[in-house]
C-alpha cells in the first residue's frame, strides 16, 4: 500500500469523526482539527483495524501532525509484513 492510499484512508477516518473536514489537511495536528482525546482514540483504533498495525504511545498527542500518523503506518508495515522482492529475487 502506497503513501497516497494510507493518506486517503486516514482522511477518510477523519471524515467519519469530524463535523468540520475543511481543516483537514497533511500538516494538521490532531489539536487543529478540534479533536479530544477520545476522538484521537477513535481515529487510532479505526486505523489500526484498516490497516493491521498497532501505534505507540506517541503518536497519541494532541499535537501530532497527520503526516506522522501516515508515516508510522508506512514504517510500522514495512516492519511488520513480508517483503515479497526479497524472495522474488531467489
Amino acid at each position: 500500500m502506497n503513501r497516497e492510499a494510507i493518506s486517503q484512508g486516514v482522511f477518510d477516518e477523519l471524515g467519519v469523526i469530524l463535523v468540520d473536514k475543511s481543516e483537514i489537511h497533511m500538516a494538521a495536528t490532531f489539536d487543529d482539527l478540534a479533536m479530544d482525546q477520545d476522538d484521537i482514540e477513535k481515529l487510532l483504533d479505526a486505523l489500526q483495524t484498516k490497516f493491521k498495525v498497532e501505534f505507540p504511545d506517541s503518536v497519541k498527542l494532541q499535537t501530532t501532525p497527520l503526516t506522522q500518523v501516515i508515516d508510522t503506518i508506512l514504517l510500522i508495515r514495512r516492519e511488520t509484513l513480508p517483503d515479497d522482492s526479497k524472495s522474488e529475487g531467489l
